[in-house]
């Protein structure tokens, strides 16, 4: 099975079989990133589609220097940011539901309004360790990988995600 980064040279010689593998493989990762940064599943879609637009119009200038994960984290990465100037959301949807089995209604409704607190928190940070944050603990991305989504030193993502969890910690103190 090609790896994504053969079929991004093929997508570039004009296979389009090739480049919808690629989109149906990292579609929901896109998505995923999307939401957890934007948190509205409608301009997380957008940006999603997108982003595969935008990767299909450069295949051609496509370099593997890095896998194709990271360079689609950078092209979320910059669409999330063009968003969110453009229309910060002035509601915030709460994230994904996860059932809490086991719990009885009291316990489900405590858990939910945690979620729904953290979640808050999260879109509250600045952009940029926003996305740190999304990327470390949602993606399980390395320093190094992120650094070449931001844009910055692994050094950088240290410092934005040491600022996100005291920020985090500060405003969740006591609250959950």
């Amino acid at each position: 099975m090609p790896s994504d980064e053969e079929l991004m040279a093929q997508a570039a010689e004009g296979d389009m079989d090739a480049f919808e593998e690629v989109v149906r493989r990292n579609q929901q990762t896109a998505l995923n990133v999307a939401y957890r940064f934007l948190g509205d599943s409608v301009l997380a879609e957008d940006v999603a589609q997108d982003a595969f637009l935008k990767i299909l119009s450069g295949a051609s200038r496509y370099k593997p220097t890095a896998r194709f994960s990271t360079y689609l984290y950078n092209v979320v990465w910059h669409l999330c940011i063009d968003t969110y100037r453009k229309k910060r959301p002035e509601s915030l949807e709460f994230g994904p539901d996860r059932e809490q089995e086991g719990l009885g209604p009291v316990e489900t409704a405590l858990a939910g309004e945690q979620q729904a607190l953290v979640w808050e928190a999260v879109q509250s940070l600045p952009p940029r360790q926003r996305m740190a944050v999304v990327l470390k603990q949602f993606e399980g991305m390395s320093y190094e990988d992120i650094a070449r989504a931001l844009d910055c030193s692994p050094t950088a993502v240290d410092a934005l995600l040491v600022r996100a969890k005291r920020k985090l910690k500060d405003m969740l103190e006591g609250a959950v």
